[in-house]
């Protein structure tokens, strides 16, 4: 069995595309966008929610995660999946990465 906080580590090295375009790089994780790791012999599947139903960027993100976690020693296989169910939320974003977003992309009108 794998220790699953390597995997987690492991995911923290994706990074979320369009927080990229937005000039904030800001990890799948710290996104909040990882709903579920489960580990298996070695195989681990991977599931996350997405920022938006309509990502154009889910396929990269998918190639990504499975690539990056099949880096890791003891890892068999990988299975990377969207629960379309799964709703997002601006809160569900760790607050440091919400925080270095707001203040390199502040909200117009927010009060400090």
């Amino acid at each position: 069995m794998l220790d699953l906080d390597i995997i987690h580590e492991a995911l923290g090295r994706v990074v979320d595309p369009c927080s990229i375009a937005t000039g904030v790089p800001i990890s799948l994780a710290d996104m909040g966008m990882v709903l579920e790791v489960t580990e298996a012999d070695g195989a681990v599947r991977v599931t996350l929610r997405l920022t938006s139903p309509i990502c154009w960027q889910a396929a990269n993100i998918i190639a990504k995660v499975e690539q990056v976690v099949g880096e890791v020693p003891g890892v068999t296989s990988v299975t990377c999946a969207v629960n379309a169910r799964a709703e997002w939320l601006p809160a569900m974003m760790n607050p440091l990465a919400q925080a270095r977003l707001r203040r390199l992309r502040p909200v117009a009108g927010a009060v400090a």
